[in-house]
């Protein structure tokens, strides 16, 4: 449910009632300000989160809450969120040329790993729970050290074994793949690009559709080893896998 702010000021009761059982997203001047979630921890109280949820830009708000928690609102929300270092992201609807570069990247990661059958390129959206493992060497790491992100495409290897109960995948990818948005700039080439550093996966690809660039990290020890930014005319290539390559032109 999306209302104003004034219709909130003017029916605040109304709309207190009505985020127990769906999430009530509050605009000011056409834009998304805030979102009023329902507390449950039995009090008869919503609480506005403005935003310790954003639409793929920082919080605004230093309150952080607990994997528990997060675990609670996603299941009651058709929306798609991230958790990262305790804060929530509210992921936005990707755009066409979003669209297009992820469909590219699947399609040409599908083709080499037909031959590779021990891994496989998958989509988002799938939740992949990573922890910042250099953590362990300070303290006991906890369920709520657990972020839960989305990257729009993934390698995953031996994974039938980190396929839970439930059907959920409780392992680490091989190789994850950002693709940068206008509201996502900052939380993929930093959070999630540190996150993914520090939580074993060998190698991040951080596609440009802005630039029409493609920069690949790889990992080890936690820290990067080596980076490579290719352009157009250029062939993205992967370390991990050999040879696994991407013609850019042909992303966008």
């Amino acid at each position: 449910m999306q209302v104003t702010s004034t219709d909130v000021k003017n029916n605040f009761g109304k709309y207190l009632k009505a985020c127990k059982t769906e999430n009530v997203i509050i605009t000011k001047n056409g834009k998304r300000q805030a979102l009023l979630l329902f507390y449950p921890g039995g009090a008869e109280m919503g609480r506005v989160g403005e935003p310790s949820i954003t639409y793929g830009t920082h919080p605004q708000k230093e309150e952080r809450v607990t994997y528990r928690q997060f675990l609670e609102m996603t299941e009651k929300s058709d929306h798609r969120y991230e958790l990262i270092d305790g804060k929530v992201y509210l992921l936005a609807s990707p755009s066409f040329i979003h669209q297009k570069v992820v469909g590219n990247l699947h399609i040409a990661f599908w083709e080499y790993f037909k031959e590779h059958e021990d891994c496989g390129p998958f989509l988002s959206p799938l939740d992949i729970e990573l922890m910042h493992r250099p953590l362990a060497l300070l303290r006991e790491l906890t369920e709520d050290d657990i972020n839960v992100v989305q990257p729009d495409l993934m390698v995953l290897c031996d994974y039938e074994k980190d396929i839970d109960a439930s059907d959920k995948y409780k392992g680490t990818p091989s190789l994850a793949i950002e693709i940068l948005s206008p509201s996502s700039r900052s939380k993929d080439q930093i959070k999630k690009l540190d996150l993914y550093m520090e939580s074993g996966i060998d190698e991040c690809w951080i596609v440009d559709p802005s630039n029409h660039a493609v920069v690949v990290y790889v990992f080890r020890n936690h820290e990067i080893e080596e980076n490579a930014m290719y352009m157009r005319g250029q062939t993205a290539r992967s370390v991990r896998f050999p040879g696994l390559q991407v013609a850019v032109d042909a992303l966008f």
